[in-house]
């Protein structure tokens, strides 16, 4: 089994999410980390940084679809190294980190090679730990490189070319030979929530009579490369071919180039084999807490709560990563102060509202009447004051309140309406919604932060009164 780090431009194209799709179910392949990295492209205005972030979510959505913890994803560079960006972001301090667990590290790099370069200046002893497969370039045989992943950061692709990385190189003319349509698809892999989705995201494809209404899916060239390299060609290569725009200094390493991958066929089929592994149905109910999204509150902007601009920037962030997390057919927990009512039918799952302060406020003394009024809305449920969990969810009872101060001494509390420093209790855990990347928080991170709080409990640091 390969320990696998995946760094990819997942929103870029339809391909990546085909890839990490085939890594995550293929038995070979462990994939410890899936990195984001940056990209542009030329059909539609993305800013790079928010790219990274829709790439970011897409991938915990394909984890969560293959039935694999989607704590393994990492928000990568928002710049490229061309333009001297070198932060040390989560995705570069992953890439060192398990670089240097592992005797060797495969990083599969379907993007541009900034978060690679960046992590070789931070620590350079990695490139001894690592091996790199990356699909970029066009035929050696031009003179100069027109791929996009080149293209978009060659500063990137000198670092690497410079180091003692061991590189693969397979072009993205061997991915054509991937070629597939939704009639294929709709056959041989929408059996399960991922196939589906995978569907799904070819269907959203332009099909025109210049396609013939086929879809190259390069991406899973370099994961079925490591599955197999008998289904390929490949040389070694001197990387003075490589670097066209500075033959005087080319370092005198090779590297491996692989140059055909036409027996297609058989990484068609494994590719295939794979997705059908994924889990029939991952969608069983979750169950997640959020609460003081404050939706469409411009009081919240003029006292900098928020970290947004505006209220649309933050409604329309707090909408699209909700959506990202949480399912139709989740039931999700909101502790209070939900603001704009309207937006509840803009939100996936089924929406628990405990009332707030701004709930409270807002009944007037009626809660019968607020309630019903809610409930026509698209609330599932609304709640006026606080509300026990029994064991069966989060393992031990939980009062659901919304100010820590109404929180019971005597067991376990979630609550929210603390907008400053104060992440958890001795007896509970805040899931204010800006402690959490703007999303609801699942059960399985809260299980995780009651161990952390039951071990704490005697440990005079480890709570912020």
């Amino acid at each position: 089994m390969k320990h696998i780090i995946i760094d990819t431009d997942v929103t870029n194209e339809v391909d990546d999410p085909f890839a990490i799709a085939y890594a995550l179910t293929s038995p070979e392949c462990k994939v410890e980390a899936i990195t984001v990295c940056p990209f542009y492209v030329s059909y539609k205005p993305v800013v790079v940084e928010e790219g990274v972030v829709d790439s970011y979510f897409e991938a915990k959505r394909i984890c969560k679809y293959a039935g694999v913890s989607s704590k393994i994803v990492y928000m990568g560079s928002t710049d490229f190294y061309s333009n001297g960006y070198k932060e040390p972001t989560e995705a570069v301090q992953k890439i060192i980190e398990i670089a240097k667990a592992n005797t060797k590290t495969y990083l599969v790099c379907l993007g541009t090679l900034t978060n690679l370069a960046i992590a070789l200046d931070i620590d350079p002893s990695i490139e001894k730990k690592v091996e790199v497969v990356w699909l970029g370039t066009q035929n050696l045989l031009v003179d100069t490189f027109t791929d996009s992943n080149y293209r978009k950061d060659k500063k990137a692709f000198e670092r690497v070319m410079f180091s003692n990385v061991k590189l693969h190189i397979i072009p993205s003319y061997v991915g054509k030979y991937n070629a597939t349509s939704v009639y294929e698809l709709k056959e041989h892999i929408a059996v399960n929530t991922l196939g589906k989705y995978l569907l799904k995201i070819v269907k959203n494809f332009k099909f025109n009579i210049t396609n013939h209404g086929l879809k190259y899916i390069y991406d899973i060239m370099p994961i079925a490369y490591l599955k197999n390299k008998n289904w390929f060609s490949y040389k070694q290569i001197p990387k003075n071919m490589l670097l066209k725009e500075q033959p005087q200094t080319s370092p005198e390493q090779s590297v491996m180039y692989v140059y055909d991958g036409s027996k297609n066929n058989l990484v068609w089929l494994d590719f295939v084999q794979s997705i059908q592994r994924a889990p029939s149905n991952i969608f069983k109910n979750r169950i997640f807490f959020t609460s003081d999204t404050h939706f469409s509150q411009k009081n919240k902007i003029r006292t900098k709560e928020f970290s947004f601009d505006s209220v649309e920037q933050t409604d329309h962030e707090y909408i699209k990563r909700w959506n990202a997390t949480v399912g139709k057919k989740d039931t999700v927990y909101h502790l209070g102060d939900f603001g704009n009512y309207d937006l509840v039918k803009k939100l996936n799952g089924h929406i628990i509202l405990i009332c707030g302060n701004y709930e409270k406020r807002d009944m007037q003394g009626n809660f019968p009447a607020f309630r019903k009024m809610l409930l026509k809305k698209g609330f599932a449920n609304v709640i006026e004051n606080n509300f026990i969990l029994d064991a069966n969810i989060l393992g031990i009872p939980v009062n659901l309140t919304h100010k820590p101060e109404d929180c019971k001494k005597s067991m376990f509390n979630l609550y929210g309406h603390v907008h400053s420093l104060k992440p958890v209790m001795k007896n509970g855990f805040n899931v204010c919604i800006e402690y959490h990347n703007f999303t609801p928080v699942s059960v399985e991170l809260i299980k995780d932060y009651i161990k952390f709080i039951q071990k704490a409990q005697n440990d005079p640091n480890a709570f912020v009164e």
